[in-house]
């Protein structure tokens, strides 16, 4: 059994005062929840279109993915667009970001612990069906060691951990295959002793840069795991906006309000198409490996309703067909910081089900004697948008329990309105009745 002994270093301190970033209030910037998800997207996935012939002694040269690298590309960007289905219907307007990638990077060491059904519908649901569990761990090592080396202009870290309880027995091949394929850090932490929750918020925070400091507020006595992802991506533009040529002016809200934000402004070569639905940028990042792709609607739709309607395949073909042009870009200054609450919610109405109950679920390669089953999904991604560039980070949380084990403690908190009864025990009769409402 892999053992945790000391708390893992250069973590950054949690503020107390105030754990979420003040950044969130910036959503009331309100910038197309579709230009950001996308955004995110291609980040991820741009290394398509990089230039096959580029190479650096920093960085590695673009190659073909394999098949089953592309079996989970396409997985993982045909999950994307479904969870932008489900966010058009609840966000229509509020600015939203995720990283689909982080979700399912998470998923995937989930996956190691699961059989039968479960492992079936995990691996259907996110688009891996047709490869066998050691080609999805193969794949998924092989992506993020392409991802992560890609371009020596672009700071793009993957990091991966496991946290148990202390005394809870993990079977040694469950830690083993993600500690190998996905470079995941194991340890094992008492979870009674509240300074737990410091130290897994610590290696959340140091890995995010700083960008996300809490996940976690407390440990619930029949949670027995965490599997973790998080994501940190920084790069400059490729062609960087002249903060001299940045102005407030308006924008106008899905709500059709007009507010002031800061706009930038650039003029130069950049990937561009355009058909009667859309208008698509491509602006990238460094040595352009890595790109910001934004597609704007046309005039006569409405973003909230017609983004649920892009598919993958549509996403596909159009960036396919960016031809370069000379092209005036303004884009605003922002920055989102989105904690996706309903994230747990909204797989189980997608279509996976079965990891969530505890009579259904099978994480018999995990434990194969508990009741296991995924208790909570937390995702959280924060984006910076400015004139030099781009910071972006995202974390995705998988929270694992068990069944209750023995009698538990009871809890009864009249803190908001009930009824009262004064009665004779012996007779049982009632004397009195009342309701007290606050």
């Amino acid at each position: 059994m892999l053992q945790y002994t000391e708390p893992m270093p250069d973590a950054n301190p949690i503020s107390d005062a105030n754990p979420m970033p003040d950044s969130r209030q910036n959503r009331s910037t309100r910038f197309h929840c579709l230009l950001m998800l996308l955004a995110f997207l291609v980040v991820f996935s741009g290394c398509d279109v990089a230039d096959a012939d580029k190479d650096d002694q920093d960085g590695i040269a673009m190659r073909e993915l394999s098949p089953q690298e592309k079996i989970l590309v396409d997985g993982s960007n045909d999950f994307t667009f479904n969870l932008l289905q489900k966010v058009a219907e609840s966000a229509s307007d509020e600015s939203f970001f995720a990283s689909p990638l982080s979700i399912s990077m998470a998923f995937g060491m989930a996956l190691n612990g699961t059989d039968g059904e479960t492992y079936e519908q995990m691996r259907d649901f996110f688009g891996h069906d047709g490869l066998s569990n050691e080609e999805i761990n193969t794949a998924f090592r092989e992506l993020i060691d392409l991802l992560t080396r890609l371009d020596p202009q672009v700071r793009m870290e993957i990091a991966n951990s496991i946290w148990y309880r202390r005394g809870f027995e993990v079977l040694e091949e469950f830690l083993q295959t993600n500690a190998e394929y996905f470079d995941a850090e194991i340890a094992d932490l008492d979870f009674s002793d509240p300074a737990a929750v410091d130290i897994i918020n610590d290696w959340i925070s140091d890995k995010t840069n700083g960008l996300i400091e809490e996940m976690i507020e407390s440990i619930g006595p029949n949670v027995v795991m965490y599997l973790i992802n998080a994501i940190y991506f920084k790069a400059d533009w490729t062609v960087q906006f002249d903060p001299d040529d940045t102005r407030d002016a308006p924008f106008t809200t899905a709500t059709g309000e007009k507010t002031d934000v800061p706009l930038m402004r650039v003029r130069e070569g950049f990937g561009y198409f355009e058909n009667s639905d859309w208008q698509v940028v491509d602006l990238p990042y460094g040595d352009g490996a890595f790109s910001f792709t934004a597609f704007l609607p046309a005039d006569r739709h409405n973003l909230s309703e017609f983004a649920g309607e892009l598919t993958r395949q549509q996403f596909d073909a159009i960036t396919t067909q960016l031809e370069e042009d000379t092209v005036n870009v303004y884009l605003p200054r922002f920055e989102i910081d989105f904690d996706y609450e309903d994230i747990m919610a909204d797989l189980q109405t997608m279509g996976l089900t079965l990891p969530f109950h505890a009579r259904d679920a099978d994480f018999s390669r995990i434990h194969p004697d508990e009741e296991l089953f995924i208790s909570n999904v937390m995702h959280r991604a924060v984006i910076k948008v400015d004139e030099e560039g781009s910071e972006a980070a995202a974390v995705t949380v998988i929270e694992i329990s068990r069944e209750s084990v023995g009698p538990q403690e009871l809890t009864i908190r009249l803190d908001r309105p009930f009824l009262f009864f004064i009665r004779e025990k012996g007779s049982n009769t009632i004397l009195f009745m009342g309701k007290y409402a606050g």
